[in-house]
């Protein structure tokens, strides 16, 4: 009887192969981040803050593989300074002279219009006036004397030349647009439309300097055809 051979030693599994070992990447310094730096020293600042907070953003989100936050948060804060004073000129030398052009430029236009409308009214309040004296002379026989002046179409005269026939023709005393009293002369020279040949009255404004004599006076003369 034969003896059984002897066992045999168990076969080894086969080990995988070692790996190498990861090499080492440095983290990248973010374009971004640079692009953001220089744009702020360069005064292209609105650019900057753009740059700078998407390179924040990229940096943060890279688990270190990115860096440069340092140069993104620099380039960020000196971008808004420059923009706030970019905003801070463009305030101070453009919106506000356009301002305060504006306004003396509509302070003008507004006066020039209220001058227009003063003389109007005082022109209007003239020819009134100039109607109602040749009514009162037409009644009374004559126009009122210096004296009497234009209150003579308001309240009727006691002192002579007495009127004929009187009848008001205002109920207070016309003003010209500047609240000043008219002045009323009575010339010697008659009146060319007048048949009677009588001496022509002249009603005058003294105009917005209260001088008569001045050159913005206005007078019932300037209104004759």
């Amino acid at each position: 009887m034969t003896n059984p051979p002897p066992p045999q030693p168990p076969i080894p599994a086969p080990q995988p192969a070692p790996q190498p070992a990861p090499q080492y990447t440095p983290p990248q310094t973010s374009g971004l981040a640079i692009a953001s730096l220089v744009c702020s020293l360069t005064g292209f600042s609105l650019l900057a803050v753009i740059f700078g907070h998407i390179a924040l953003g990229k940096i943060r989100r890279s688990n270190g593989a990115v860096e440069g936050r340092g140069l993104a948060l620099a380039g960020t804060i000196v971008g808004y300074v420059g923009f706030a004073l970019f905003i801070a000129i463009i305030i101070f030398t453009v919106i506000i002279p356009l301002v305060l052009v504006g306004g003396v430029v509509t302070a003008g236009v507004a006066a020039t219009a209220d001058y227009a409308g003063n003389i109007t009214q005082t022109d209007e309040e003239l020819r009134s006036i100039n109607d109602a004296l040749t009514k009162y002379s037409e009644r009374a026989g004559h126009f009122p004397s210096e004296d009497q002046g234009i209150k003579a179409l308001v309240t009727e005269p006691t002192t002579e030349p007495l009127p004929t026939k009187w009848e008001a023709s205002f109920s207070s005393l016309p003003v010209d647009a500047w609240e000043q009293e008219f002045v009323y002369l009575l010339h010697e020279d008659s009146t060319p439309e007048d048949p009677l040949g009588r001496p022509r009255p002249e009603v005058i404004s003294k105009g917005p300097d209260g001088i008569i004599g001045t050159y913005d006076d206005q007078s019932t003369e300037e209104l004759l055809p």
